[in-house]
């Protein structure tokens, strides 16, 4: 099947179809993350942090069509660091592709442009996080060519 895959920049007349994407996306999130979850007006939140995003010239929202359909995004930014050697620093915050569009090469096609972009804005090395218990997210950032070099820690402060 030769299907027309289409990378693009999220403009303002996407949000509404970004934030649906969204609300699927956290919605799977929720289960590797039990400290998380959505509050009420989460979409009205989320819908003003990406017009800020648009504005940021450092911070990019990438969406992905197929045959006209917008089925995934990617969101990455970079920061510059002067000291250190690795001055800029890229980081892909997130990157999401409905199920029922994975397994095609679509997340490593979203992958590759966030990559191409943060070379081009004089990126050094670009981070990532994954759940530890989102195996199959971490075999996917592992054949992409990410490796594991650092893990985070937290405890939930519950009364």
């Amino acid at each position: 099947m030769d299907e027309r895959i289409e990378i693009f920049d999220i403009k303002r007349r996407d949000l509404q179809d970004l934030t649906r994407l969204a609300h699927e996306y956290f919605a799977e999130l929720e289960a590797y993350d039990e400290g998380l979850r959505m509050a009420a007006n989460w979409d009205e939140e989320y819908f003003d942090l990406m017009q800020l995003g648009l504005r940021a010239r450092s911070f990019f929202m990438r969406g992905v069509r197929v045959e006209g359909e917008m089925v995934g995004f990617a969101m990455f930014s970079y920061r510059v660091e002067r000291m250190w050697t690795l001055a800029v620093r890229g980081y892909i915050s997130n990157i999401y592709v409905v199920p029922k569009h994975r397994r095609r090469g679509i997340g490593r096609r979203l992958v590759a442009d966030a990559m191409e972009r943060l070379k081009k804005e004089g990126a050094q090395s670009v981070e990532m996080e994954v759940y530890a218990t989102n195996e199959a997210g971490r075999k996917f950032w592992g054949k992409v060519g990410f490796d594991s070099f650092k893990q985070r820690y937290r405890i939930l402060l519950r009364d």
